[in-house]
C-alpha cells in the first residue's frame, strides 16, 4: 500500500508506517500537485493544511482510506468519498488532553486575577493588593 503524507507526522508514525510494510512519501503539495499525483496512492494522511477536495477524491482512482491527524474533517470532503466508496478517518480524541489543559489554566487565571496582573505589569506597574 502506497501513503501519502502531505502535512507531516510524528516521528513514531513516521517510522511505524514503514515498519509496517507500507511505502511512504512525505511531500508537501500545492492544490494542483496533489490533484496531479494523488491517483498513484492508495491512502494519504493530512493534518489541517491540505483540502482534500472533491477533485482531489475525484482523482484518487486508487483511494480508499482518506486519514485526518485531526478532531474534524472541515478540510475533507466527506461526502465526495462516500460518494467514491472511500474510508475517511480522523483522531476524534486527539487533543482531549490540551483542550483539558487549557481550560484548567483559563480557570486558574480567572480565579487569581492573572489577566488583570498580567495588564498591570505591561503598564509599569506593580500593585501589591
Amino acid at each position: 500500500m502506497k501513503i501519502l503524507i502531505t502535512d507531516g507526522i510524528s516521528p513514531e508514525g513516521a517510522k511505524i508506517l514503514p515498519d509496517a510494510g507500507f511505502q511512504v512519501d512525505k511531500v508537501k503539495l500545492t492544490p494542483e500537485e496533489l490533484v496531479a499525483r494523488i491517483g498513484e496512492y492508495d491512502s494519504i494522511i493530512v493534518r489541517s493544511a491540505t483540502k482534500v477536495t472533491k477533485e482531489v477524491i475525484a482523482a484518487g482512482k486508487n483511494l480508499k482510506v482518506i486519514a485526518r491527524g485531526g478532531v474534524g474533517l472541515d478540510n475533507i470532503d466527506a461526502a465526495a468519498a462516500a460518494a467514491a466508496n472511500i474510508t475517511v478517518l480522523n483522531t476524534p480524541g486527539a487533543s482531549a488532553v490540551s483542550v483539558a489543559e487549557l481550560a484548567l489554566a483559563h480557570m486558574l487565571t480567572v480565579s487569581r486575577f492573572l489577566h488583570v496582573s498580567s495588564m498591570e505589569m505591561r503598564q509599569g506597574k506593580w500593585p501589591k493588593k
